[in-house]
């Protein structure tokens, strides 16, 4: 009662007559939002914001209705927040927003061009340039700024050797993109030319090297080749060093105008929930024949603490079958739909979400792959109408922590095109260092992981996330590099029925 008159004293004092009503909706609606006015100094700033939006409404000596208060609570409430702001989103692959970098500015911006799956000839070709240029720009700046005076490396692009007869690159590096011109003999490529690569005493350092991969090189360039000494992956960058050149624009994707990794509310809410959990699920075969007795465990198990969300990633059944077979998977997704409905708590506390694989129904093996078709998960959503069917990749937002899903056997076709393996102990650091330089979830060549020419920028990591998440059928690793984690929770019925769970309060 006391704190109302004060309330409609302090407005009447700055020139705005409110009635006794809508000092109540104005208190209730703070007390709500868990904000304290009977502190002195939250009471002024909440007051003068107030009054502040009021004046923007020019009612300053007219009457005041109850939507101009309504309107000044709400901008009160989100001053300084997005309206936008989404504790938890997955957006699909299609709608991340696409970036296009002003060399004259030195920033990202989006672009309102909307890219089509009919690719014409020069978007092959575009797609790799825009990547060597995302790396370029990096390397430049990790070379200004991280390199002491005396250890100064020069970057060089390949029309520097083509100038020349021969030439001893010391302390110079050359960056370009692998490439094999015939069976067997390597070339380094950029925009600017190509030059053969003489690998005989090369030694590698960090990671895996195969065909398309962009690479730092050195040695001595005579007769037109140049005979590597050193072969390096070039350096990633950090989020607090990427993120200067993205302005204010939400590189990430979703509702938000503005990038929600900053906001102080989904901080704040992150703060307040430290045991909330993500669990993450690989090769969720649906037609195992101990499946839904392992996934009846576990839901029981998680009932009394369940998980901001179930990850669950394809393939969904054990052979690829096609697109004939999609009545089973079909059945067994409403089987799986029946499990899930028993329990209640799950249902209404967890997001359900089923990111498919590479062999899942209808579409080919190329990415970034469509949703489940709607047919086969029909069922499904009978008894669960908030299960969530997204694009392969994706990408998911759980309060200001980044995360990128990807279901792809990427370690067997690094392992296959590589000019160096690494040991088996150095595998989880190895597959992190090389997708996180490259700024790439499928850093290979297009023969060994199609992707749709135009759709490229759906499988880039810049800026970095918190996580990535790789499905991956091999065995479970994973491995950190420039702040930025990269995990495989393995097959889940092909591996003992493991899988991951990430607590974004600690980011482990």
């Amino acid at each position: 009662e006391k704190l109302i008159r004060k309330l409609q004293n302090t407005l009447k004092l700055s020139g705005f007559v409110l009635r006794r009503e809508f000092c109540n909706l104005i208190y209730e609606k703070f007390s709500s939002e868990g904000i304290n006015i009977h502190d002195n100094d939250t009471f002024e700033n909440c007051i003068k914001n107030l009054c502040e939006r009021l004046e923007k409404q020019c009612v300053s000596g007219k009457s005041i209705e109850k939507e101009h208060i309504e309107r000044a609570i709400e901008g009160c409430l989100q001053s300084g927040y997005d309206l936008h702001e989404t504790v938890f989103s997955v957006i699909k692959a299609f709608d991340y927003p696409k970036t296009i970098y002003n060399p004259d500015r030195k920033l990202y911006s989006l672009t309102p061009k909307k890219s089509t799956f009919l690719s014409n000839a020069n978007s092959k070709a575009q797609l790799f340039i825009d990547r060597y240029l995302s790396i370029l720009h990096r390397t430049q700046r990790n070379f200004k700024n991280k390199l002491a005076d005396d250890d100064k490396l020069t970057l060089q692009m390949v029309d520097f050797l083509l100038t020349l007869s021969h030439k001893t690159l010391d302390k110079t590096l050359i960056l370009g993109c692998l490439a094999q011109a015939t069976e067997g003999k390597y070339c380094l490529e950029d925009p600017t030319g190509m030059v053969q690569l003489d690998l005989t005493h090369a030694r590698y350092h960090g990671g895996f090297f195969a065909e398309n991969c962009f690479v730092l090189v050195n040695g001595y360039y005579e007769d037109k080749i140049l005979h590597v000494s050193t072969m390096i992956l070039p350096p990633g960058e950090e989020y607090k060093d990427s993120r200067p050149s993205f302005g204010n624009i939400n590189y990430f994707g979703g509702l938000s105008t503005t990038p929600l990794r900053e906001s102080k509310r989904l901080k704040e809410h992150l703060l307040k929930n430290p045991h909330n959990m993500i669990l993450f699920f690989s090769d969720v075969w649906l037609d195992h024949p101990l499946i839904f007795e392992k996934l009846e465990t576990l839901f029981n198990g998680m009932q009394t603490s369940p998980p901001v969300a179930f990850v669950f990633m394809g393939n969904f059944m054990s052979e690829s079958h096609g697109s004939e077979n999609i009545e089973i998977l079909k059945k067994l997704f409403k089987q799986m739909g029946e499990l899930i409905s028993r329990y209640t708590i799950l249902m209404n506390t967890s997001q359900f979400i089923f990111v498919p694989g590479m062999s899942d129904p209808c579409t080919p093996h190329i990415v970034p792959r469509l949703s489940l078709p709607k047919y086969a998960i029909e069922e499904l959503l009978k008894y669960v109408p908030n299960a969530i069917f997204p694009t392969n990749p994706c990408r998911l937002q759980y309060c200001s922590k980044e995360i990128v899903l990807f279901r792809a056997d990427i370690l067997a076709k690094l392992m296959q095109g590589t000019l160096y393996r690494p040991q088996k102990e150095e595998i989880g650091e190895s597959v992190a260092r090389t997708v996180i330089s490259q700024g790439h979830l499928s850093p290979l060549s297009l023969n060994a992981l199609t992707v749709h020419w135009n759709f490229d920028y759906t499988l880039r990591l810049y800026p970095l996330p918190h996580l990535i998440v790789v499905g991956d059928k091999a065995e479970s690793y994973q491995g950190a590099y420039k702040g930025c984690q990269l995990v495989n929770p393995g097959s889940f019925c092909d591996s003992g029925f493991q899988f991951k769970c990430y607590i974004p309060y600690s980011d482990t």
